[in-house]
């Protein structure tokens, strides 16, 4: 008898068998063996335009002020797809309602699963050449590190040398089918094959950069610029410079603030015009709403008054809900664009990778000299000075503030730096949400730092431990 398997993320929607990847349907029935047919896999931007929003509301950046919480209660507590916000912002031990799959991690292990086919099947493909072929795997294979990379920094620990070997990662998985019970690899098998994808792909005969209505497709730059991001998170200091370094020698455009600063709502570069984004992925499926992005006063008070990315980037909510809320500010980029806000790799996101690995190695001249190019950038040229630093230590705490704003809001980055950085006593915080009535505490490294898997996905995967 055929066995069916099972991907632990589209449990309620996907079953395949041992065979070949399930026809696509077109105005035939067309099953991918020439190798074009593994290029239309990839057309669809939607496919792998995914992200894990959730981790956002859970970090330091965000607060749920008291008439914010008593408006989400009144309107939205008795809804499954809202309830994970406020779940979220509370570290509670059920983050996804019981009987209710997760709807970002079905997304993503929908992505994965086609890259798995692409991976697997298009070197063996027909009428094509090596160099097609080739390239076409390498753009899978960038998806699929970013996946990972999205995954293990939601469900499993900051990379720690001394313990990645045994912390419990993620379902590592790499083929289309699944033989064997689904369970967790370790943090340190997730990263191996994230840096495996990822060299593999610079090599692979991607297009160097993507531009316009392709920038949803990997390029050589987003290869490198991905690598980049898993080095740091790793550790990897002088690995994550040189991968941010050869991202910025393909793409390096910065978007001087000042020149769009009287640009209306919905005026400003849209996600495949901006020269910024090196690849899109746009926020998942739990989309958020000026509620859930409120910025916390910790943050809103970093930015100079004169920084364009306060000015222009945060928006009074009073404002952006015409009085329904009066408290704070919240992200309001999208706003600007109106696009969604991007997880995928960014040129700013390599000034301040560079920057935190040159104060990381000593040198705080580079350091201050890199994040300077970045900060020239965020201000009108009359309001502008350079940055300085004491010593190497200022320099990166400096950096690390400027990461902090310049990446706000968006794909969970903060969240994972809260992770990493938890692991540095310099820079371990313990973090207070206060939710109405109730107060809730976060202390470094606690174990509410890995969320928890929707509960229905144990009634297909028992060997999936839980944490």
């Amino acid at each position: 008898m055929k066995k069916y398997l099972i991907y632990i993320g589209i449990l309620s929607t996907l079953l395949t068998s041992c065979d070949n990847y399930v026809d696509i349907q077109t105005e035939g029935r067309l099953i991918p063996k020439q190798t074009e047919n593994y290029r239309y896999l990839l057309q669809g931007a939607s496919t792998f335009n995914s992200t894990y929003g959730l981790v956002d509301v859970a970090s330091d950046d965000i607060v749920m002020r008291d008439d914010h919480a008593a408006y989400f209660e009144q309107y939205f507590s008795g809804s499954a797809f809202n309830k994970p916000y406020a779940n979220s912002y509370k570290w509670a031990d059920e983050i996804i309602p019981i009987g209710e799959t997760d709807s970002n991690m079905n997304s993503l292990y929908t992505s994965l699963y086609t890259c798995n086919v692409i991976i697997s099947e298009v070197m063996s493909s027909t009428n094509g050449t090596d160099a097609e072929r080739l390239a076409i795997k390498g753009e899978a294979q960038v998806h699929r590190a970013y996946i990972f990379l999205t995954l293990v920094n939601v469900f499993g620990k900051a990379y720690n040398p001394a313990t990645a070997d045994t912390d419990p990662g993620i379902p590592l998985l790499t083929m289309p089918t699944v033989t064997e019970n689904i369970t967790r690899a370790s943090v340190k098998q997730v990263y191996d094959q994230i840096v495996k994808d990822l060299t593999e792909a610079t090599t692979s005969g991607l297009k160097a950069v993507q531009t316009g209505r392709n920038i949803w497709f990997p390029s050589r730059a987003s290869a490198f610029a991905l690598l980049a991001r898993a080095n740091l998170y790793m550790g990897n200091y002088t690995e994550a410079q040189q991968s941010a370094e050869a991202a910025l020698a393909l793409q390096n455009n910065l978007l001087n603030l000042e020149d769009y600063q009287n640009l209306g709502d919905y005026s400003w570069p849209r996600t495949f015009q901006d020269t910024e984004n090196i690849l899109a992925k746009e926020s998942g499926s739990y989309m958020y709403s000026p509620m859930v992005l409120s910025l916390s006063d910790e943050l809103l008070d970093s930015f100079d008054t004169n920084d364009l990315r306060y000015q222009l980037y945060t928006r009074s909510l009073n404002d952006m809900t015409y009085g329904t809320l009066t408290q704070g500010r919240a992200f309001s980029k999208e706003l600007l664009s109106g696009d969604g806000r991007n997880a995928g790799p960014t040129v700013p996101e390599m000034y301040v990778i560079k920057a935190e690995c040159e104060a990381r190695a000593g040198s705080a001249g580079a350091a201050m000299n890199t994040i300077n190019t970045l900060r020239k950038s965020r201000f009108r040229a009359a309001d502008y000075t350079d940055l300085t630093a004491v010593d190497a230590n200022d320099a990166l705490v400096k950096v690390l503030a400027e990461r902090r704003k310049e990446l706000m809001g968006r794909g969970g980055f903060r969240w994972a730096d809260l992770k990493r950085l938890n692991n540095d006593p310099r820079f371990a915080k313990t973090i207070t949400h206060k939710y109405l009535n109730e107060t809730f505490t976060i202390e470094p490294n606690g174990a509410r730092y890995q969320f928890p898997f929707a509960a229905i996905y144990f009634d297909y995967a028992p060997d999936l431990q839980q944490n």
